[in-house]
């Protein structure tokens, strides 16, 4: 109950910061907004890509063809929820300048992770375990192909 209560309190942030920047960022004669990004790309993953994509993979899980985890009560499909939303405002965050590696792969692999994040958040409003399971899959694809072209072999 809770988690329920601290999302919505998130959630509610979430809406009203974006609500002031789209009115910030409207028509003639305003004043454009000026970003300030202060973590790095590896802090963005760090703080928020990894912590709510692994949330979101190990939310579902198979063994020999048999469902052995999966969400049960409406609060953790909530937060699953939250975490796709979470993933996928990443991918704007790394757009930002000072972020973007490049305006070609860079921004076609961010707005991969992104629609890929937001079809899982449908999935976890529908609460639907089997397309939770095709849709983290996707944004799984879609974080490794980013890594196969930037993160760096150690």
């Amino acid at each position: 109950m809770y988690a329920r209560a601290f999302y919505t309190l998130a959630r509610t942030a979430i809406l009203v910061c974006s609500a002031v920047m789209v009115t910030g960022c409207g028509g003639a004669g305003s004043v454009p907004t000026s970003y300030r990004p202060v973590a790095t790309v590896d802090q963005v993953m760090d703080a928020i890509v990894i912590p709510s994509s692994q949330a979101i993979f190990d939310a579902v899980v198979y063994d020999t063809g048999v469902l052995v985890q999966a969400p049960k009560v409406d609060d953790d499909w909530f937060a699953l929820q939250m975490h796709a939303m979470a993933v996928a405002e990443a991918g704007n965050l790394l757009l930002m300048p000072g972020r973007a590696k490049d305006t070609g792969d860079w921004q076609t692999m961010a707005h991969a992770m992104t629609d890929a994040a937001v079809k899982v958040a449908k999935a976890a409003e529908a609460k639907d375990v089997d397309r939770m399971l095709a849709t983290g899959g996707e944004m799984y694809a879609a974080c490794v192909g980013c890594h196969l072209k930037y993160v760096p072999m150690e």
